[in-house]
């Protein structure tokens, strides 16, 4: 049953989903029978267990309050409405970092590439995140170094459809915005011939919806000829990398999502995500399910005071105050900032890297 206080950081003021075999319909008739007319613009559309049903404008916070007690089980999703954000139950593994002020002669060097031999390619790491961002040390879109594919720049099998902006009080950005920036730069340290796949499925406030995980993943596998008009002459994809992750022990179904990642496993395509930062052995998806692999922030056996951790996560990767890049404007005023920041995202990307690490050789340069 959802909670019948909107908090702005869970609730949509748009649209909802509603558990089991709810009739559309006889919602409608239902408040229109207590004076509320008839809301839902739309018969829905499901998602998993749930139905999304669209309300019209102005009208979804008096209906959701309508319900709440009702014997509908209800949740609204993200939207913005009046220039303020609200989202429903979201994937995430928020965590905070803090600005460096280094000089010229402290930054890490930009870690050196070479064209490979022939009949080498570039590994490529598809990168499920906040989308790569420009930044000196990486030169995103250099022609004689193209590190980042923009899934949305992207002509074949589709353009991966762009997220709708955010728009939030006080406007700025939030706190992850950057975070797939900051991965870039590390697996360009640990991987310098690898490249990135970016595909755009975050907020700046490190929060995901299923929805477009769900879509990321169809474009993704179609792209790689895995399934589609494609398939079986797609383009390379060699680890599929998602540093965020729902709460742990999340009761929802799970099966959508791992319908949508069977094609990578069948493939033999590594799928890995962070186990989270909630510091328990609850089980988080996707790192808990059983096609993909989970990493913790720690060395070994052993994991940070932050990090989920238990016998569903398998491998730790150093996750705790990582050096790295931002895009944006230092406090020096000079182009990209350096920050540092302790994650699981960063120990699960840094294990992506150690697997696209390997030239492979299938044909494709």
């Amino acid at each position: 049953m959802a909670d019948k206080k909107l908090d702005k950081d869970r609730y949509s003021a748009d649209t909802l989903t509603i558990g089991g075999e709810v009739d559309v319909d006889e919602l409608n008739d239902r408040l229109d029978r207590d004076g509320r007319g008839r809301p839902f613009s739309a018969p829905g559309r499901r998602a998993g267990a749930r139905r999304i049903v669209t309300v019209g404008k102005g009208q979804a916070v008096p209906v959701f309050e309508a319900l709440c007690g009702s014997d509908f089980d209800l949740r609204l999703d993200n939207l913005h409405v009046g220039g303020w954000e609200f989202m429903g139950k979201h994937w995430g593994h928020g965590f905070t970092w803090s600005e460096l002020a280094l000089l010229e002669a402290d930054k890490p060097p930009r870690p050196p590439w070479e064209k490979l031999p022939a009949g080498l390619r570039r590994p490529v790491i598809a990168l499920l995140d906040t989308g790569v961002e420009q930044h000196p040390w990486i030169r995103v879109g250099t022609p004689d170094d193209p590190f980042v594919i923009h899934a949305e720049e992207v002509d074949r099998p589709r353009p991966f459809p762009r997220m709708l902006p955010v728009f939030s009080p006080g406007g700025g950005p939030g706190r992850d915005a950057g975070h797939a920036t900051f991965i870039a730069g590390l697996i360009r340290s640990a991987a310098p011939s690898a490249r990135i796949l970016s595909l755009q499925v975050m907020d700046d406030r490190g929060k995901v919806q299923e929805s477009r995980v769900l879509e990321a993943l169809s474009w993704l596998s179609d792209y790689a000829g895995l399934t589609g008009p494609d398939a079986g002459a797609g383009r390379p994809v060699d680890v599929v990398c998602m540093a965020f992750g729902r709460e742990p022990d999340d009761p929802d179904p799970f099966a959508e999502v791992e319908n949508a990642m069977k094609p990578f496993t069948d493939a033999g395509i590594p799928l890995v995500a962070s186990a989270g930062n909630d510091h328990t052995d609850k089980e988080v998806k996707p790192a808990a399910s059983e096609s993909v692999i989970a990493v913790g922030a720690g060395f070994g056996r052993y994991h940070a005071d932050f990090s989920n951790y238990g016998d569903w996560v398998n491998r730790y990767r150093d996750g705790v105050d990582i050096v790295d890049i931002l895009p944006g404007t230092a406090a020096d005023g000079s182009e990209g900032r350096w920050v540092k920041w302790s994650g699981t995202s960063f120990a699960a990307a840094a294990f992506a890297a150690d697997l696209a690490r390997p030239q492979v050789d299938r044909g494709h340069v």
